[in-house]
């Protein structure tokens, strides 16, 4: 008998695989920070628009370029069989899309895809860099991080706060504003806690927590006379960069150690050469340049003197789905979800 049933979770898979993926071009994903997609889209369209017309038979295909959203991509990777069905380039501080559903195993650990990084760095970089990233053949392009944020118009605690230890005290409940999602935990942070103070380290952060917002609300709150502004704002660098300079804050320098949000680059072995003149355009000075105004570092300028984290690529990379469920169980299971609802607040998911 013969169906005449339509498969539309199928056709909808298709669509995604046909948005991200267009034959005889250089297909290019690129997912990044909020505050960062704007300041990219204006540099990088034009120079796509200009490689096009100089490479009518092979141009550059990047299709989230407007917004620089990871949205569906990772369906589309989660689905593929082979390097045909990938993009060329993937540029993402998202770790689901390299580590979920066996990517890694499937197209990383093979060197179907390699993790690249500007050369002229290569004799420059930090061993936490060498030994935990390229070693596990996870490429770079550069770093942000997530930094705490002080109002300085808010209530002054009793002393100044310089370490994690004191964020994640009883006596900072309800004083925090995340910027994030709000049906699971920054992976790169709570990963942080968990290693650094155990569950309980985690629990008690997610119960300090007063409020979760979109970096751009976050920011319109800092010194403004809203009564559910909070002592402490958690931002990715990079939204830091855009508080105004009239703002009264300041930026927390933790002690224990500086958590890194790497944004991975990774090129298909098999188009490197064909890649190259995106690799160069890239890596020139001015998207330095914008990576920097972003708040951004670049591999090199890791600070020598300073203490840095990031998870252990070696470890997620293989358990990274169990790691993530345990984390967000954690820290969902333990917000204040009947305070930070009763601040209507909208939220904030991030695609």
């Amino acid at each position: 008998m013969i169906s005449n049933k339509i498969d539309f979770s199928m056709i909808a898979l298709e669509d995604k695989a046909t948005k991200y993926l267009a034959d005889n071009s250089l297909n290019v994903h690129i997912s990044m920070p909020c505050p960062l997609k704007v300041p990219f889209h204006q540099m990088f369209a034009p120079i796509v628009e200009n490689y096009n017309s100089l490479h009518p038979k092979l141009p550059i295909h990047c299709p989230n370029i407007s917004d620089c959203s990871s949205v569906d991509i990772e369906d589309v990777l989660k689905n593929a069989k082979d390097e045909t069905a990938l993009p060329d380039i993937i540029i993402t501080t998202n770790f689901r899309i390299l580590f979920a559903n066996g990517f890694y195993d499937r197209f990383v650990a093979n060197h179907i895809y390699e993790g690249v990084m500007n050369p002229k760095y290569a004799d420059k970089v930090l061993p936490l860099v060498s030994k935990n990233l390229l070693e596990s053949n996870i490429g770079v392009w550069s770093f942000s991080s997530w930094s705490f944020v002080q109002d300085l118009t808010a209530d002054e605690p009793a002393d100044p706060i310089d370490s994690w230890s004191q964020l994640i005290s009883p006596e900072m409940k309800g004083k925090i504003t995340v910027h994030g999602h709000v049906d699971k935990a920054t992976f790169s942070l709570a990963y942080f806690l968990q290693n650094e103070f155990g569950n309980q380290g985690l629990r008690q952060y997610a119960q300090n927590v007063g409020d979760i917002k979109h970096f751009s609300q976050a920011i319109k709150r800092l010194n403004s006379s809203d009564p559910n502004k909070t002592l402490l704002t958690m931002l990715p660098d990079v939204a830091i960069s855009k508080i105004p300079s009239n703002k009264k804050i300041k930026v927390l320098d933790l002690k224990e150690a500086k958590v890194l949000s790497p944004m991975i680059m990774m090129v298909k072995h098999s188009k490197m050469e064909a890649c190259r003149e995106i690799l160069n355009i890239l890596w020139s000075e001015p998207f330095e340049a914008l990576l920097a105004d972003a708040g951004g570092v670049l591999p090199y300028k890791l600070d020598r003197e300073k203490t840095y984290f990031l998870p252990d690529f070696k470890e997620i990379a293989h358990t990274f789905e169990k790691i993530e469920a345990e984390l967000d169980k954690i820290y969902i299971e333990n917000l204040p979800w009947t305070e930070i609802e009763s601040k209507t607040t909208e939220g904030g998911t991030c695609k």
